[in-house]
């Protein structure tokens, strides 16, 4: 009943031949949805890993019930972002683009063990796989592409990898494979890459973790931040000094006025 008159029951939604959960079930959904998280103290004192397990499952259970006709992705990624704050996680999701979190919505609809939206929200999480996603994004940039309308992550320990590169530094390189845009380590790769539009087969082994930028390099850089606070301490006692030396020269002349 809504305004006093009778609906019609609100059916399930479906996309792309996904369909979702009927909407006169919604309320008994969300309940279901929000059950990993319903303990304050479940994510306290979780690590990322952890995190991104639970939220992983709350996401995708809240795309299954899929509450709104529109707007239901936008609501999620700020609804788990500020579930991460709350948290100690910062969740990014400028780094997930709408094809992959498409591909992880099926994915996870139709296999609710499937772990894509786990693997989602590590990407997010994870600042160093963040850095491996933002330079797949600016090799495809350089290429003339959108990065936002292609399925970009990053690779996982153990996982085959067929494709062609794409673009490479010395720390990251990103192949394009069958099922979109993939961020290696360069580690991975052989020293010598193949020719272009050769495709290369490698096994990714690390995890991102030497993208982690060296204390050593934090504290170089911060060498001349404080060199420049110093300067800017400098420059502020001088003018302090010569504010004193101006007052104390309008005093003098104010007495030899009087005299």
């Amino acid at each position: 009943i809504v305004d006093g008159e009778r609906m019609e029951p609100i059916g399930g939604l479906s996309k792309g031949g996904t369909s979702f959960l009927p909407g006169s079930r919604i309320d008994m959904g969300l309940d279901e949805a929000l059950k990993p998280i319903r303990d304050p103290e479940v994510l306290r004192g979780s690590t990322p890993e952890q995190f991104a397990e639970r939220a992983g499952q709350v996401i995708a259970d809240l795309n299954y019930v899929h509450p709104f006709r529109e707007g239901n992705g936008r609501a999620q990624e700020v609804f788990i972002a500020e579930l991460g704050r709350e948290y100690g996680h910062d969740v990014d999701f400028t780094v997930i683009t709408k094809p992959r979190m498409i591909e992880a919505s099926i994915e996870t609809t139709n296999n609710p063990s499937s772990p894509a939206m786990k693997q989602v929200l590590e990407d997010a999480i994870d600042p160093n796989r963040r850095e491996a996603l933002r330079a797949a994004f600016s090799d495809l940039e350089q290429r003339g592409e959108n990065p936002y309308e292609h399925n970009i992550r990053a690779a996982r320990p153990g996982e085959e990898i067929t494709g062609q590169v794409l673009g490479h530094d010395d720390r990251v390189a990103s192949l394009v494979t069958d099922a979109g845009v993939v961020a290696v380590d360069r580690a991975d790769l052989p020293e010598r890459l193949p020719d272009d539009e050769a495709e290369i087969t490698l096994t990714a082994r690390s995890d991102f973790s030497r993208l982690s930028r060296d204390p050593q390099d934090i504290q170089a850089q911060a060498q001349p931040e404080r060199a420049e606070a110093s300067q800017q301490h400098s420059s502020a006692a001088l003018k302090a000094i010569e504010a004193d030396m101006a007052a104390q020269r309008a005093r003098e002349l104010d007495d030899d006025r009087e005299r």
